[in-house]
């Protein structure tokens, strides 16, 4: 009788560990960076969502402006001369610098209408005018006038334009009989 002792493992040297763990690690990186994405992305769809609303809402006060002007059966004057109505000018397109100090906020032309964000307004004079009709300077009748309208739309209240305050400006010009 031969005596036979259990053989003993092999001493293990933790490579299946290390292994384990280095495959844990390149995981959870590639977790991480992915949830980095994800909320880099969800920021980015954020501001966009933001500057769509703003488009949209100074797009709204343009157009509200220019429906205002084209209701309007004589030349506008300008709001300190006329008593502050709500269609006049105010002043001279001069330079292109905005001045929202004093603009109309949007209401829509039924006067009830909310937008998601704050819209403002307001319309300044060309000082161009056009016809061939001499009457025209005199009565101000078979004339183009032109008008410069501006239109804010920002998250709070009214501030300078940039990346918190979104302006548009068009130029309309009416035909006053």
């Amino acid at each position: 009788m031969s005596s036979h002792q259990p053989s003993l493992p092999a001493r293990q040297h933790g490579a299946v560990l290390f292994i384990a763990l280095v495959i844990l690690l390149l995981v959870s990186l590639l977790a991480v960076t992915s949830m980095r994405e994800v909320a880099l992305e969800a920021r980015v769809t954020g501001n966009l969502l933001e500057q769509k609303r703003l488009e949209s809402a100074a797009e709204s006060a343009l157009r509200e402006s220019e429906k205002r002007i084209s209701l309007l059966s004589r030349p506008l004057d300008d709001c300190q001369l006329s008593g502050g109505e709500i269609a006049c000018t105010q002043g001279l397109a001069i330079d292109y610098t905005p001045d929202f100090a004093g603009a109309n906020a949007y209401s829509g032309i039924d006067g009830n209408t909310e937008l998601e964000r704050n819209a403002y307004w307001y319309i300044r004079d060309t000082g161009i005018i056009s016809s061939t009709d001499p009457e025209c300077f005199l009565t101000g009748k078979n004339c183009v006038s032109y008008y410069e309208v501006n239109s804010q739309a920002t998250a709070d209240t009214i501030t300078e334009c940039g990346t918190d305050a979104l302006c548009i400006r068009s130029v309309v010009a009416v035909w006053y009989d």
